[in-house]
């Protein structure tokens, strides 16, 4: 393969507005710890560094992290080497 990195997009969406048509792969997280129940983060969004660290820097957020990440990163690969474009996972949470 030409290129050790092949190009990864990341959405992020709510299932509450449809999950996305163009995705190679879609993974539900609407089970990890929900940021909108905490009074301070309910008006942020995952741009926000503390809402990200909310649900990233607990133990079930973390673990999933570092289970997709391989996964995807894989799954991008097999994907480039098909000869295929960009390789889109999509991340879904209840709002967006």
């Amino acid at each position: 393969m030409e290129n050790d990195c092949p190009r990864v997009l990341l959405y992020s969406f709510g299932y509450k507005y449809g999950a996305p048509l163009d995705a190679q792969m879609i993974f539900d997280l609407r089970a990890l710890p929900n940021p909108f129940w905490v009074v301070g983060l309910c008006q942020g969004n995952g741009l926000d560094p503390a809402v990200a660290a909310y649900v990233i820097e607990n133990p079930t957020g973390a673990k999933m992290l570092e289970l997709l990440a391989p996964l995807i990163h894989f799954s991008a690969r097999v994907w480039a080497e098909a000869g295929k474009g960009q390789f889109t996972a999509a991340l879904g949470c209840t709002g967006g």
